[in-house]
């Protein structure tokens, strides 16, 4: 592998990172800065549209949600300025958490995206979200992480005091 393909996969990877943390976090500022401006996103009959309106989306959609995305194998293939990916993930979600009617929405599936060179970096172009499978029950808060700090979303995540960590940007 050339240095530039070992670089270009090393900024695809992070990319892919900086997006979980955008949506589990809910830094829609984040999430917002890693497409590129006339990117779509699609989630099949959840969502499709440009890279503004999905940051809207998800801020709307997920403020009284949980999640925990677990970015797993990625491939990348890169010509020049552009490249595809497909990253496997398990996205776990607690709906309406901290009510009486909370519960688990557990999916795994990949991220099938094109990504575009910009002067600013990589970027995603356009991402689809495919289920290979999901689960859905009831939410039944485990004992053992009893004491433990619970994530939150930005600013109030413990993770944002960490003035390096939280001003990661791609």
């Amino acid at each position: 592998m050339a240095p530039q393909d070992a670089f270009d996969e090393l900024a695809l990877s992070r990319l892919v990172d900086l997006y979980a943390r955008a949506i589990d976090r809910l830094d829609l500022v984040l999430l917002r800065s890693l497409y590129a401006d006339d990117a779509i996103h699609d989630h099949g009959a959840m969502f499709r549209g440009g890279p503004d309106a999905f940051a809207e989306f998800v801020g709307a959609s997920m403020r009284s949600m949980r999640t925990h995305h677990f970015m797993g194998n990625r491939l990348f293939a890169i010509a020049g300025d552009m490249a595809e990916g497909e990253t496997y993930a398990v996205n776990s979600h607690v709906i309406d958490a901290g009510t009486d009617r909370a519960r688990d929405y557990i999916a795994g599936g990949r991220y099938l995206d094109r990504f575009r060179r910009t002067p600013e970096g990589w970027r995603i172009a356009h991402r689809t979200r495919v289920i290979d499978w999901s689960q859905e029950r009831p939410h039944v808060p485990g004992a053992t992480a009893a004491g433990l700090p619970i994530g939150g979303k930005w600013p109030d995540d413990a993770s944002c005091a960490m003035p390096l960590l939280a001003g990661i940007r791609p």
